[in-house]
C-alpha cells in the first residue's frame, strides 16, 4: 500500500475511533495464540486475586477501549480514564452516557469466561458509576495530567494497553514515559501494562502510526531502572504454542502483560 503516510507520532493525524474498535476489538476468537484474547485473559488474571486494589485507579491512554477499565472496576471506587485525543475523550463520554453501545464482545468474553453468573450490563453500569473523571493526558510530559480535575493526584493503581510504544519514538523516549508514569503512582502502588513487542507500525485504515521497537529485555531493564519491581511478565510466545500474526495490520513479533510494583 504505498499511498500510506507513515508517521511519527498521533499528533499529526485525527484518529479515527471507530474503525480502531471495528479493525482491533469488534470480535474475540476465544483461541490460543490470538492476540487479543491473550490480553483479556491476562488481565483478568492480574486482578482476579484482588491483589491490585485501592481508592484510586488511573488508566493512561485509554483510547476508545475500556477493557483495562472494565478488568480493573470491581476492585476500585474511583476511575479516571486518559487520552490525548479529544476525540477519544468524547467517545468515551458518550459511553458513560450511554450515547453509544461500545466493545460488547470484549465485555460478554470477560464475563462469561471470568464471571459466571454475572450480568454484563450490570458490570457495564458498575464501570460508568466508578468513572470520576475523563481527561487530555500526555504522557511525554513530566506531568502527563497537568491542568486536569486530577492533577497532582497519586493513584493506587494505573493500567495501560498499548500506549507507551505508540506515543514514543526511541527507547529514551519510552524510559522517560515510564518515568512520567511512575510520577504518578503512590510508592507499593501497582502498574498493570499491556504492549507489544518489537513493532515498529500499526495501521487504522490508511494511516499507519509508528511505534517503538523494543524487546522483552528492554522493557525489564526500563522498568527495572525506574524504580518497578516486575512481579510477572507474560508473553505471547512463551504463553502460547503458536500465534496468529496480524501483519495486514503490524508488524509486532511479540506482545506482553506486566504486573509490576513501585518500589
Amino acid at each position: 500500500m504505498s499511498d500510506e503516510i507513515i508517521l511519527t507520532t498521533h499528533r499529526d493525524v485525527e484518529f479515527d475511533p471507530e474503525t480502531y474498535v471495528t479493525t482491533y476489538y469488534s470480535r474475540v476468537a476465544g483461541e490460543e495464540g490470538d492476540m487479543l484474547t491473550f490480553f483479556l485473559d491476562g488481565l483478568k488474571n492480574a486482578f482476579k486475586s484482588g491483589a491490585i486494589t485501592g481508592m484510586k485507579l488511573l488508566d493512561i491512554g485509554t483510547g476508545p477501549i475500556l477493557h483495562t477499565a472494565f478488568c480493573a472496576a470491581p476492585w476500585f471506587e474511583e476511575i479516571t480514564l486518559s487520552d490525548f485525543a479529544h476525540i477519544n475523550l468524547e467517545f468515551l463520554q458518550k459511553w458513560k452516557e450511554g450515547e453509544i453501545s461500545h466493545m460488547d464482545p470484549v465485555f460478554e468474553y470477560l464475563v462469561e469466561k471470568n464471571e459466571k453468573g454475572m450480568d454484563v450490563d450490570k458490570r457495564q453500569d458498575e464501570l460508568r458509576r466508578k468513572i470520576k473523571h475523563i481527561v487530555h493526558c500526555d504522557v511525554t510530559l513530566p506531568n502527563p495530567i497537568a491542568a486536569t480535575p486530577v492533577d497532582g493526584v497519586v493513584f493506587d493503581a494505573i493500567t495501560s494497553s498499548l500506549c507507551l510504544e505508540a506515543a514514543s519514538v526511541t527507547l529514551d523516549d519510552y524510559a522517560k514515559t515510564v518515568q512520567n508514569l511512575s510520577s504518578l503512582l503512590k510508592p507499593g502502588g501497582h502498574l498493570v501494562i499491556i504492549g507489544v513487542l518489537e513493532e515498529t507500525f500499526y495501521r487504522i485504515g490508511d494511516v499507519r502510526f509508528k511505534c517503538t521497537y523494543i524487546s522483552k529485555n528492554q522493557v525489564q531493564d526500563i522498568y527495572k531502572k525506574e524504580g518497578f519491581e516486575i512481579i510477572s511478565l507474560k508473553d505471547l510466545k512463551e504463553t502460547c504454542s503458536s500465534h496468529k500474526y496480524l501483519s495486514e495490520y503490524s508488524d509486532y513479533k511479540n506482545a506482553f502483560v506486566m504486573i509490576a510494583k513501585k518500589t
